[in-house]
């Protein structure tokens, strides 16, 4: 096995930011001995009830859920992969883990001793990142290790 150079962490979902900022990665940044690895966290679901705002106690509901969460992640997964191979890079992992988006990406690369962190940016204006937060924001501030924040283009931040 070939020496592991650089741990590169990017945090994915089913973005467009997202997969500009794997590009970005992968066009301009990438090393030959790189070790990926991929931070994805599932959406969020709210198991309440839309008529009745009570929670949803059925099982059968639940589990429908679930298995669309873990298709939801299998196929991001699945496209990844096949990005990478279309890029000849190799991935050390696809980590999914629920929770906060940034505090994950921030965790998660922190425990896998990563040198790098890049994610995308939605660019967001003042108010909005305030009120909605911003995983990049987030991963910035709170971070063992450098980032890289990818802007999507032709959308200025404000």
């Amino acid at each position: 096995m070939t020496d592991i150079g650089r741990r590169v962490a990017i945090g994915i979902d089913e973005s467009v930011y997202a997969e500009q900022a794997f590009d970005f990665y992968g066009d301009n940044l990438r090393r030959d001995d790189d070790y990926l690895i991929l931070i994805h966290t599932p959406e969020r679901f709210n198991v309440m009830d839309a008529n009745l705002g009570t929670p949803v106690t059925r099982a059968s509901v639940l589990e429908e859920i679930l298995n669309e969460i873990n298709i939801k992640v299998r196929n991001l997964e699945e496209k990844y992969k096949k990005k990478m191979e279309e890029k000849g890079m190799k991935c050390g992992r696809f980590i999914s883990r629920r929770g906060d988006p940034g505090e994950s990406i921030v965790h998660v690369a922190e425990r896998e001793k990563c040198n790098l962190i890049i994610t995308g940016s939605r660019g967001m204006g003042l108010v909005r990142r305030t009120i909605l937060g911003s995983v990049s924001d987030y991963v910035l501030h709170h971070a063992h290790c450098p980032v890289l924040v990818c802007k999507s283009p032709g959308k200025p931040h404000k």
